[in-house]
C-alpha cells in the first residue's frame, strides 16, 4: 500500500468513527427523549416563526389600508378647497364685496422637527 493509499484510509476511518459516534449520540437522544423534546421545540419555533410572518402581513395590509385612506382624506380636501376657492371667486366676479365675504381660516403650520429626531 502506498502512502496515498494509506491517507485516504486513515481519512475514511475517521469519517467512519465520526458517523458512528453520531449514530450513537442519536440513539442516546431517542432513548432519553431528548430527540422527541427538539423535535417538539423545532416545531414550536417554526409555528412562532410562521405567526410572526402572518402577524407582520398583517400589519403591512393594515398600514397599507391606512395610507390609503390618508390618501383619500388629503384628496378630498384638496377638492374642498379647491371648490371653496372657486366658490369665492364666483361670488367675486359675480358683483359680491370682498368685505362680505367670510375670511379664509387660519391654518395649522407644520411642526417643526429638529435635524437629529428626523
Amino acid at each position: 500500500m502506498d502512502s496515498t493509499q494509506q491517507f485516504v484510509l486513515a481519512l475514511l476511518s475517521i469519517g467512519g468513527g465520526m458517523a458512528t459516534l453520531e449514530i450513537i449520540k442519536g440513539l442516546i437522544k431517542l432513548a432519553n427523549g431528548t430527540a422527541g423534546r427538539e423535535r417538539i421545540r423545532n416545531v414550536t419555533l417554526k409555528d412562532q416563526r410562521n405567526e410572526a410572518w402572518a402577524d407582520a402581513e398583517k400589519e403591512r395590509t393594515r398600514a397599507d389600508r391606512m395610507q390609503a385612506r390618508a390618501d383619500r382624506e388629503a384628496r378630498n380636501r384638496n377638492r374642498l378647497a379647491d371648490y371653496a376657492s372657486s366658490l369665492r371667486r364666483d361670488c367675486t366676479e359675480h358683483g359680491m364685496d370682498l368685505d362680505k365675504l367670510r375670511a379664509w381660516p387660519v391654518l395649522e403650520a407644520e411642526p417643526v422637527q429638529d435635524e437629529e429626531r428626523g
